[in-house]
């Protein structure tokens, strides 16, 4: 237990759970959406609950005050909250921002679709002043690196695999609709092609690296250890992969093998893993030195409360550390992810940021997901 009352987890893609998420964890995913209007909204579904048709409730089809008093954030809003953009554009946390495409009830082309979110994401947080490599913007729609190109996109973006369908809410449907699709690609040939697309970084379900279904794909699998492992990181060189979902029990291993997650895990209250040790949600954006591995090595279960909230109040974070410290870990990270070039590129990289192929814990939808899929 962190003391004090016990955590309430907050309704996802809400301000109270994106705040919570980006302080306590690396940083945030979230959902996009643009409303008749031409306001973004942060909304996972394609429509509000209700009754009658679909059409009139699609996000993309209401009004920015109709979608207000259905409880929908707008996305200025969050914007607005200090809390929240401060650990985004001082701190150096990461948002992951995911645009979900129309119902096609709606009948909006994608294209389309995805030049306006892009144009009004880039006038909204172009005046931030984000740091390099906290913001990438993601979909499961293909067509969104060649509008990003189009458009001259600002941000980077990344394609999330295997593609799901824009539309159901549920997701064993969605899975049964997308198993196609992930039968017939492998990760290496994945990471080629989004590499040729100019993408820094892939967004992938767990599937393709864990258990029999890694085994499915055509072409050699990868996995998060041994031989599967350095297959991984060589057909990465460096680029980013982000899984989900991402089980409180593999959260180690995955870290370990340079692999990012979008956890539904944010409860702060919950300090020990299941095989007893302690957990630390900040692996990227307040990183361990090794004092602080060894004493979380050696403690014992009563004393997790206040280290956790000591070595909180006491790391410094990304930003705050010096260039050297911040080129150790990059370099050490390149050593052993077998990434594309010398030592001394890597160290340069860490000049622009915490690169991608560096691990973080990302919170799913603020705090993790409350209902859907």
């Amino acid at each position: 237990m962190t003391g004090g009352e016990k955590w309430r987890q907050p309704e996802e893609n809400s301000i109270e759970a994106l705040v919570h998420g980006i302080n306590f964890s690396d940083g945030v995913e979230f959902d996009l959406r643009m409303d008749c209007d031409g306001e973004l909204v942060i909304f996972h579904d394609e429509f509000v609950p209700g009754e009658g048709g679909i059409a009139n409730r699609c996000i993309e089809n209401m009004s920015t005050s109709e979608l207000r008093s259905n409880g929908v954030v707008v996305f200025e809003d969050l914007i607005s909250e200090p809390k929240f953009v401060e650990s985004w554009s001082e701190v150096g946390k990461t948002v992951d921002i995911e645009i979900k495409i129309p119902h096609p009830v709606t009948k909006i082309g994608t294209d389309r679709y995805l030049g306006s979110i892009m144009e009004r994401l880039e006038e909204s947080i172009g005046p931030l002043g984000l740091p390099e490599r906290t913001t990438i913007v993601s979909s499961f729609s293909p067509r969104i690196s060649p509008v990003a190109k189009s458009s001259e996109f600002g941000f980077p973006v990344t394609r999330l695999m295997p593609r799901i369908r824009s539309w159901g809410r549920y997701w064993r449907l969605k899975r049964i609709v997308a198993m196609p699709h992930f039968a017939s690609t492998s990760v290496p040939s994945m990471v080629n092609n989004f590499r040729d697309e100019g993408m820094e970084s892939i967004g992938m379900a767990l599937d393709y690296l864990v258990g029999w279904t890694r085994f499915v794909s055509p072409g050699s699998a990868v996995g998060i250890r041994g031989r599967g492992l350095e297959k991984l990181h060589r057909s990465l060189k460096g680029m980013g992969a982000f899984v989900w979902p991402a089980p409180l029990g593999m959260e180690d291993e995955l870290i370990g093998a340079g692999i990012s997650l979008v956890s539904d895990h944010l409860d702060p209250d919950v300090l020990a893993k299941p095989d007893g040790s302690i957990r630390w949600p900040r692996p990227a954006s307040q990183p361990l030195d090794e004092e602080w591995k060894g004493i979380f090595g050696s403690a014992s279960v009563n004393e997790y409360g206040d280290l956790f909230r000591e070595a909180s109040a006491s790391l410094p974070s990304w930003s705050e550390l010096g260039a050297k410290l911040r080129a150790d870990i990059v370099v050490k990270r390149g050593r052993s992810s077998y990434w594309e070039g010398s030592e001394e590129k890597w160290s340069k990289e860490a000049e622009r940021g915490l690169p991608w192929g560096c691990p973080r814990i990302i919170g799913h939808r603020g705090a993790g997901k409350t209902h859907g899929v």
